[in-house]
């Protein structure tokens, strides 16, 4: 009887055993070790914990390992500041140093920000009233952008020595499949590197008195100085064109006229700018014979025309610039508003209406129609980026006045992502309105006859780096007029101060 018992309960026991030792070969053990080291690995380690679901690992004959026992198969999570890694990658993220444009400041070093004396945001999440700092030089959108965080995991089998060659194969195998589930699982922080578009623009450009003639004898960089090469760079730039390109008509009743030779368009495409602002007090000079030339000229050496066209309706309409998958449509409007000129001649006049051409002008119903394309139909949309060029204030004042103040502030509530002024003829500061910037007045860029004038002999130069619809970074040049010529001098004080005035007063 006792061995009948001894029997059944081997007959029992082994059959168990088999199969306890069978579990024990088919499911390995896994285990999840982050780098002691590093922080911020908690939303990578979240991921890979969601995606280690018990079903997908027994398929592959794994189990996550939550005893004691010693794991088949390690996992190693690391983060690393760079790109460039042979492991499977988790994540990677673009970061920028985060500064007041007002501080001065337009670059940092890289030990800096890893040493922890920068703010560090991803571009996604900076706003207003911060823009992004270079890193040892570079911008987020350069291919050898160092401040870029990349975690990602090895594997680690732990089947050697102890364990029987099989064994080892089995190991390996194992982890070959879980190294290719991890390869195709969705990765939701692997980011793209962020898509940036370049607005490259200064004031007023007046191609009289000599200037004409050396952009056409020498080229943009004998005119244009060192602003040359970043108007050629820059995906959009813009200009004020002082002026009638004619060659005809009679000079209207006013103090100053000005005029340039025809052939100055095809220089101007050629330096890389792409449209100009014609809404302003010099383009009708030579009466509507030639502000229509001036339209005509511009369209056959192909440079864009903004706030100006042969009726309201094209006077009102935008420059349209598309670029790449990732970059929004650019919208790019114009408009004026100036008093009464001391000569007696009004701008106004010159208003654009139906069936007549002319200019868009603010105090003619031009505002209502710009703020109304600014805010119809697709206009608001993440997609399109709306750019306003305003001619208008009063020339040789520091600040801007009341009613140019309103004009600014109603269309940035319209819709407008970026507002550049001229007409001072000297520079005025920079400001945030609703969250938008605002460069009140860029002063002149090439105005020969300034020599001696308060302010009239400096200018300001924007380049300006944009994410979307994020101003990402705002990297002005003062400018120093001498004769018909401009070139980059280097200081800014003035405009940090006058930018800092405003900022303090509104």
């Amino acid at each position: 009887m006792a061995r009948r018992i001894r029997l059944r309960f081997l007959f029992f026991f082994i059959p168990v055993c088999l199969f306890l030792f069978s579990c024990r070969e088919k499911y390995d053990g896994i285990a999840l070790i982050p780098d002691e080291t590093a922080g911020g690995l908690e939303r990578e380690q979240y991921w890979l914990e969601g995606i280690l679901k018990e079903g997908e690992l027994h398929a592959m004959g794994l189990t996550v390992e939550k005893g004691e026992e010693e794991p088949s198969i390690v996992i190693r999570l690391r983060p690393v500041w760079g790109k460039e890694t042979e492991d499977i990658v988790l994540s990677r993220i673009w970061y920028v140093p985060a500064a007041d444009p007002l501080e001065g400041r337009t670059t940092t070093e890289l030990e800096a920000c890893l040493a922890g004396d920068e703010d560090l945001v991803t571009p996604a999440d900076l706003a207003p009233p911060f823009v992004a700092l270079r890193v040892d030089g570079l911008t987020v959108d350069d291919e050898a952008y160092p401040l870029v965080r990349t975690v990602s995991v090895s594997l680690e089998c732990r089947a050697e020595g102890k364990e029987r060659p099989q064994k080892r194969a089995q190991i390996e195998e194992k982890a070959a499949a879980l190294t290719e589930f991890l390869q195709a699982a969705p990765k939701e922080r692997l980011h793209e590197k962020p898509p940036l578009f370049w607005i490259a623009s200064a004031g007023d450009l007046m191609l009289e008195r000599g200037a004409g003639e050396i952009l056409l004898r020498e080229g943009p960089s004998g005119i244009f100085g060192e602003t040359a090469a970043l108007l050629a760079e820059a995906d959009l730039a813009l200009l004020n064109l002082e002026g009638a390109v004619t060659g005809r008509g009679s000079g209207a009743a006013k103090a100053y006229n000005f005029r340039f030779d025809p052939r100055c368009t095809s220089a101007l495409a050629a330096a890389g700018i792409d449209a100009v602002l014609l809404a302003n007090n010099h383009v009708f000079d030579y009466g509507e014979e030639g502000f229509l030339d001036s339209l005509a000229h511009l369209e056959k050496g192909g440079v864009g025309v903004l706030g100006a066209g042969s009726d309201i309706n094209a006077a009102t309409a935008p420059f349209v610039v598309r670029m790449e998958a990732g970059i929004p449509e650019i919208r790019v409007y114009g408009i004026a508003s100036y008093p009464r000129e001391r000569s007696g001649w009004d701008g106004a006049s010159a208003a654009a209406g139906e069936g007549k051409s002319g200019i868009l002008f603010a105090g003619r119903g031009g505002m209502e129609l710009l703020k109304e394309k600014l805010s119809a139909g697709d206009a608001n949309e993440e997609n399109v980026f709306n750019i306003v060029l305003f001619h208008g204030g009063n020339e040789w004042t520091f600040a801007p006045d009341g009613l140019t103040r309103k004009y600014y502030t109603d269309l940035a509530e319209a819709g407008a992502d970026l507002i550049i002024g001229s007409h001072p003829h000297v520079v005025q500061g920079f400001e945030w309105v609703h969250n938008k910037p605002v460069f009140w007045s860029l002063g002149n860029f090439v105005f020969a006859g300034m020599d001696g004038t308060n302010g009239g002999e400096e200018g300001l130069f924007l380049r300006l780096g944009f994410y979307g619809k994020k101003l990402l970074y705002m990297e002005p040049a003062a400018l120093k007029l001498k004769g018909p010529r401009t070139n980059v001098s280097g200081d800014l004080q003035n405009f940090y101060r006058l930018s800092k005035s405003l900022s303090k007063n509104n």
